[in-house]
């Protein structure tokens, strides 16, 4: 198995210099590549512990024994950034490092402080281990897990929050890694299932146990590595080719999330129908990537008060708002004869669909059909 440990590592460190060379990086970008080579790195020193090289490195292997704290600490610091509307990294993030430095400072003090030989207190640390050590198991255990589920909290606000500035969910949904971080939670629960069977039974010996997680790794370094090469920038915001407001004549400032705005009911309804006049005549919702933003840079209002009217006044958030037009627009295509000699996707397509997936879970969605099934009844 010490093949698994030098095939992760270098995918690892692989998959690091592709992002580093990526065009157009962000944050996420950068900050996956330097989790990416931790990744390789914490392989590198679980082959030396599981090769019992670690006695002759005593000094490495110090730092390296509570390295499992900082993986999920390093999902959740990077799904914070990935999903983040500035992408700046904010020093809060660093106090997740604080469990790991704390741990790792007292294990080095207690390795290298006493009479015994680094070597020797390196070696009673993995078979004799103190109460202190003992907790650093458990934390290396169970901090993943509650990381994990932290990781899922914020993917779930992100997607509800992407319902209230765009149209469209393609490539920024982030659903590639729910299921990254459902394999990685999955494997923390090979962890922990391994841990308890290799400490309190004989079932599993602890090397075998050790191959069985670091295998898992690899195949997450892979998930990871590949679909954040991928990713595209969430937050970037294309301006659109017509009237658009240069900054200083924009009469309020934008901003993504509701605030106690004071929206008169009299202005609201005003801004609904400069709104649907907007939607009607100028039909910017065949736009695949229309955003809450650039609407509301056409009505020259702020994003905050465009969506409270449509929430307000529609009960709607902005994507089925677009998305009820582009359905309404798709079905007038498809009842149209001249229209029969086109396919339903090039239809869907030129009503501003991005994804035959996604057009066919709206059209379902609004009309309780399928695209084929609505087709047959006209």
């Amino acid at each position: 198995m010490e093949v698994v440990f030098l095939i992760g590592s270098i995918q690892a460190v692989f998959l690091a210099l592709l992002i580093f060379i990526k065009k157009a990086k962000m944050l996420a970008d950068k900050f996956l590549a330097i989790w990416l080579l931790f990744m390789g790195t914490h392989l590198v020193f679980a082959y030396l512990i599981h090769e019992g090289l670690h006695l002759e490195h005593p000094v490495f292997i110090s730092f390296a024994v509570s390295f499992a704290m900082l993986e999920g600490a390093f999902t959740y610091i990077y799904v914070s950034i990935l999903i983040s509307k500035n992408q700046q990294f904010k020093w809060r993030y660093l106090i997740h490092l604080a469990p790991y430095v704390i741990f790792t400072a007292i294990i080095f003090f207690t390795v290298f402080n006493s009479e015994k030989t680094p070597s020797e207190g390196i070696y009673l640390l993995f078979n004799e281990p103190t109460p202190v050590v003992l907790l650093v198991q458990l934390l290396d255990v169970f901090l993943g897990p509650i990381y994990m589920i932290g990781c899922l909290v914020k993917l779930k606000k992100h997607q509800r929050k992407l319902s209230r500035n765009f149209s469209y969910t393609e490539e920024i949904d982030l659903n590639w890694l729910k299921y990254v971080i459902g394999v990685m939670t999955l494997v923390w629960g090979v962890v922990i299932v391994v841990n308890v069977l290799s400490d309190c039974t004989d079932i599993i010996d602890n090397s075998i146990g050790s191959d069985i997680i670091y295998g898992s790794v690899t195949v997450a370094i892979f998930f990871y590595g590949f679909f954040g090469i991928k990713q595209q920038i969430i937050y970037a915001v294309p301006i659109s080719n017509s009237t658009t407001i240069p900054p200083k004549q924009r009469k309020e400032p934008l901003t993504d999330q509701y605030q106690k705005s004071g929206l008169k009911k009299g202005a609201s309804e005003k801004y609904l129908r400069q709104l649907l006049q907007y939607m009607d005549e100028e039909t910017p919702y065949l736009n695949g990537k229309l955003t809450l933003k650039e609407v509301a840079l056409e009505l020259e209002i702020s994003s905050n008060h465009l969506s409270q009217v449509i929430n307000e006044n529609l009960d709607k958030n902005f994507f089925d708002f677009v998305n009820e037009y582009r359905i309404d627009f798709v079905k007038q295509k498809m009842e149209d004869p001249k229209n029969n000699k086109y396919t339903i996707l090039s239809m869907a397509y030129d009503s501003g669909f991005n994804s035959k997936s996604g057009f066919n879970a709206i059209f379902k969605k609004y009309t309780d059909q399928t695209p084929s099934q609505y087709l047959k009844t006209l």
